[in-house]
């Protein structure tokens, strides 16, 4: 419950923010690709390492919007007998495809696919359409909150337990703000409970804050927030796992 709350504060705290911005501004058309590498290290009374890769490319024009996006992690731990052992493996795709983007409502359809050693998933897939709301955009910031339905189904990693299928509400609240000089942040939220039970929910949270070393590279500072309220009932030691990553990001277009 404290998840979904806290969700709907930064919703609304991100509206007082953002929307007395002004009128829209045309966007870029034409192809956009980004490579991003990050990771983090903790040595000591024991050791923790993780990397993360990922890649996306996507293309604006003045009837549609494409984007497909690429994520890989892995992360290793030490635990009190000194022995390592794989403590994050994880991949995510996503195909997206909007309409009318130059416009405040956009609708748009998606699909997706995961894996997570940590959240016990040997694979979830899912799809559906919405439409997306852009409350704030001006020539370099941008706001929008988005609504889908979506289909999904899971196979945990644990052959005893059933594939489930159901259908999944999700929200989705992004925003790119730059700052001052060369900094610039972009946060997105999403918030995907299951359409006939708001108890059985899903929350995932990533905040970068970036600084641009020349025209393509940035350095970042990331953080993330994964929560699934089903993962420890699939086998998962925690029902949430988060990670601060230190990266550098190449954009090109």
């Amino acid at each position: 419950m404290h998840r979904r709350t806290s969700f709907l504060i930064r919703a609304g705290l991100s509206l007082v923010l953002f929307v007395p911005c002004s009128r829209a501004a045309a966007q870029t058309d034409g192809w956009r690709a980004t490579v991003a590498v990050s990771g983090n290290s903790i040595f000591g009374a024991s050791s923790q390492s993780l990397a993360s890769f990922a890649s996306s490319v996507s293309h604006a024009g003045s009837a549609f919007t494409s984007a497909t996006s690429v994520e890989f992690r892995y992360g290793e731990s030490e635990g009190a007998d000194a022995v390592k052992f794989v403590s994050s493996r994880s991949w995510a795709t996503t195909l997206a495809l909007d309409v009318t983007p130059h416009g405040r409502f956009s609708p748009f359809v998606l699909g997706n696919a995961e894996a997570s050693l940590e959240k016990r998933i040997q694979r979830r897939l899912s799809g559906g359409a919405g439409a997306k709301w852009v409350f704030s955009k001006t020539s370099r910031s941008t706001g929008s909150l988005s609504l889908a339905l979506l289909a999904e189904r899971t196979r945990a990693l644990n052959d005893t337990i059933a594939p489930t299928t159901l259908a999944r509400w999700s929200w989705r609240l992004r925003f790119d703000v730059p700052a001052p000089g060369r900094l610039a942040f972009t946060h997105t939220t999403f918030y995907a409970p299951e359409f006939r039970t708001a108890e059985r929910y899903t929350v995932k949270s990533v905040s970068t804050a970036s600084v641009a070393i020349s025209k393509p590279l940035s350095l970042t500072l990331t953080f993330r927030d994964n929560y699934d309220s089903q993962a420890r009932l699939r086998g998962a030691r925690t029902n949430n796992d988060g990670s601060v990553e230190f990266g550098i990001r190449a954009s090109f277009q």
